[in-house]
């Protein structure tokens, strides 16, 4: 049955914090009793790292098959050889959380505004990556909420960082999604909002 209330887009969940945040590795994950209309309830753990920019999330399902041919060269099944998930968005705020989730926590130093100087930053970019860890990307739609968990996702690709007098600089992640315990790589916890009553 068609029904437009089930049409969902991918607004940013944010106020006070921004919509995509990460925690250490092992950090305990939302589960569909954490996502509901009123709020969603994190572990405190997860920190957040300011906008992204207009383009949103993007959530890509790789997967690689092979097919098994019988004698006669009829295809009788289909298997998977790979799925590599990943997810891309491109941050625009710059300050301590942005650059660790985009280089890393051992290459990002900061130092507090004193009176001869501003909050200072010192990003190391070399030849690492930085340390998996869990990521949760919220979001909203009126009265439905919807979440993208992954229990283990490290950036592995960070595009060209661009300096000019118009745009917003802005650090373009790629983040590849590990499976954890149960095989899983990336959830979406989804709850449309529409309040059962008696």
């Amino acid at each position: 049955m068609v029904d437009a209330k089930k049409v969902l887009v991918g607004t940013p969940d944010q106020l006070t914090t921004g919509a995509i945040l990460n925690a250490p590795l092992g950090t305990e994950m939302p589960t569909l009793e954490d996502l509901t209309p009123a709020a969603v309830t994190l572990d405190p753990a997860f920190k957040d790292a300011g906008y992204a920019n207009e383009d949103g999330l993007t959530l890509t399902p790789d997967m690689s098959t092979s097919t098994i041919k019988e004698w006669g060269g009829a295809v009788v099944r289909t298997v998977l050889e790979e799925f590599n998930g990943t997810i891309g968005f491109t941050l625009i705020q710059t300050d301590e959380a942005s650059l660790k989730m985009a280089f890393g926590d051992d290459y990002v130093t900061a130092q507090a505004a004193t009176a001869e100087h501003g909050n200072q930053l010192m990003a190391k970019i070399g030849a690492h990556l930085p340390d998996p860890k869990a990521w949760v990307f919220k979001m909203k739609d009126g009265a439905a909420r919807m979440l993208i968990a992954v229990p283990n996702g490290q950036v592995t690709t960070l595009d060209e960082i661009t300096f000019n007098a118009t745009d917003p600089v802005g650090y373009a992640i790629t983040l590849s999604c590990s499976p954890d315990e149960t095989g899983t790589s990336i959830y979406i916890l989804t709850d449309d909002g529409q309040i059962a009553t008696a």
